[in-house]
């Protein structure tokens, strides 16, 4: 086990020689020497600066917009406005069907069903179905009754 490493190790040490030659005059224009451990080094070292550059770049530039699950702060803040106007509107849905739900008990001859100004629970529906026995166009016995007084 001790063996194969140790050669491992000493072929990464060997020097090797790279040299640029002009062709035309066989010029030595650049020499360098290196062996296979510089080279592996450099070559990681290069990938690990690469890697750390363009994750800064995204992390600091609008190029995050590009990487999916990031989004524009405009776009956050008008998800949120959205959102709070979306609660809002659901809140005052509730309370006017729950106003509407009195109107139609106390027609019915109910003494209604509680406060409307307290923050009711979700609707049942958005469309609001009166209660059975209940007509738009029909007027019920009682109001006959009380038009015959308001008359007379």
């Amino acid at each position: 086990m001790e063996q194969p490493r140790k050669k491992l190790i000493h072929k990464l040490s060997y020097k090797y020689r790279l040299v640029l030659i002009n062709d035309a005059s066989f010029e030595e224009k650049f020499s360098i020497k290196l062996t296979p451990m510089n080279v592996f080094v450099a070559f990681s070292s290069a990938i690990v600066l690469l890697t750390a550059i363009i994750i800064t770049l995204i992390f600091y530039t609008s190029l995050r917009e590009f990487v999916p699950g990031y989004t524009d702060t405009k776009t956050k803040r008008n998800l949120q406005q959205l959102l709070y106007k979306t609660d809002s509107l659901e809140q005052t849905l509730r309370a006017k069907e729950l106003y509407y739900n009195n109107i139609i008990n106390i027609m019915k001859g109910g003494n209604g069903l509680q406060d409307s100004t307290i923050a009711p629970g979700k609707p049942t529906s958005l469309y609001i179905i009166p209660a059975a026995g209940f007509s738009r166009f029909e007027p019920k016995p009682m109001e006959s009754v009380y038009k015959k007084d308001l008359k007379a």
